[in-house]
């Protein structure tokens, strides 16, 4: 209650500073390291954003391993043309495509991003473009555009609740504003100008961008019957803006082409599990299976099993008609593939007792409780056991 009453109070000092600004106030010259001129409105919004921002460093969904964070950081330096000291960069455990940046330099990369992404380069091109987003001051303008009251009022709400915008309501304050700034096309064109010049400038391969919006592009269309994602819902067209990066990468003479995969893998490797377990609990499993299954199209040997048992699990779950067979092979074939996790060897167990192969059930049964011995189901899994009889 403490926490919503604090979130309603600071939306309310924003509606009421902000909606009294009635003079339009130049744009300043926003060089990196500078700071809005008291008393202005966008010295009042920095205030609110920075208040916000405190409730965001507590948040229990923010993701605080340092090297994650050092990385990230690091490539959002990198790609942000000189403004490197005015970024702070948020990870936040949701699993869905989406980046953010407030216009006090707040940064925040979902984690659904991070899943989504192959290397380096495609990162950089992302947050290279909320970087333009700053750069350019495009939330003031857009904030100085909302004069009337009913836009204000509208503000006011989404900050207090969350209203309408799943997934983001429980990031807090500032974790939704940008639902409230939604850019314009001309806007969302110069973002993406200013990014691309700044990550082709540091070396990154200029086709990462089409990479990351191809893929975007086929996800979305996974989505017609159901809501569509934060991302789907507060950025352009897809298709125009895979078909404008493809046409900035075309025009780049000699283009350089770093990736940097294996950095990428290596600073996020160890928070792929979590994230396929996250992506799944979505429930949104057409869209999964397409994610997991072009992740598992590009991945190194060592992560086939993991991503092949996981892709099993989107079939399953999803309990269309053929879906339990399709999930039934790819079990099947995850126990083969290096990486597989022990739940692997459980589904393939259950799997096979469908089937009334019993005796191959039991051995895949006892592989799962030897690979995972204090496994939270072992006294379910045990019973199971016990049904197929047998010795132990």
């Amino acid at each position: 209650m403490r926490r919503q009453v604090a979130k309603v109070c600071l939306a309310a000092a924003l509606f009421t500073a902000l909606a009294g600004c009635a003079t339009q106030q130049p744009m300043r010259a926003n060089q990196p390291g500078s700071r809005p001129v008291a008393g202005t409105d966008e010295d009042e919004l920095w205030y609110a954003m920075e208040k916000a921002e405190e409730e965001l460093q507590r948040s229990p969904m923010r993701v605080r391993d340092p090297a994650l964070n050092a990385y990230v950081k690091d490539v959002a330096c990198r790609a942000s043309a000189g403004y490197c000291d005015d970024l702070r960069v948020y990870i936040m455990n949701v699993p869905a495509f989406n980046a953010s940046m407030a216009p006090n330099g707040t940064m925040i990369v979902w984690t659904g991003a991070l899943l989504r992404m192959r290397d380096e380069a495609e990162l950089a091109f992302v947050l290279g473009h909320e970087v333009g987003h700053f750069r350019a001051q495009h939330t003031l303008r857009q904030w100085r555009r909302m004069k009337d009251t009913s836009a204000f009022l509208s503000a006011f709400q989404v900050l207090a609740y969350g209203a309408g915008f799943p997934n983001t309501a429980m990031l807090g304050s500032l974790g939704i504003y940008a639902a409230i700034f939604k850019f314009s096309r001309d806007m969302e064109r110069e973002a993406d100008k200013l990014g691309f010049e700044a990550v082709v400038a540091q070396g990154w391969d200029p086709r990462a961008g089409a990479d990351v919006w191809g893929r975007m592009l086929r996800e979305e269309n996974t989505l017609k019957y159901i809501s569509r994602s934060t991302v789907f819902a507060s950025h352009p067209a897809t298709e125009e803006r895979l078909a404008d990066v493809r046409a900035a990468a075309a025009a780049v003479p000699n283009p350089p082409s770093t990736r940097n995969k294996a950095q990428y893998r290596e600073a996020t490797r160890p928070f792929l599990e979590n994230w396929l377990v996250a992506e799944l609990a979505q429930r949104r499993y057409a869209s999964s299976q397409l994610v997991i299954q072009e992740l598992l199209d590009d991945s190194p040997q060592e992560d086939k099993g993991m991503l092949t048992f996981y892709l099993g699990e989107a079939y399953r779950r999803h309990d269309d008609p053929g879906d339990d067979k399709k999930a039934a092979e790819l079990y099947a074939r995850a126990i083969a593939l290096p990486g597989a996790p022990p739940g692997a060897w459980r589904e393939h167990g259950y799997a096979l007792a469908e089937q009334g192969r019993g005796a191959e059930a039991r051995v895949a049964l006892q592989t799962y409780l030897q690979n995972a011995p204090k496994a939270d189901d072992r006294a379910f899994v045990q019973r199971a056991l016990d049904k197929l009889g047998g010795t132990n």
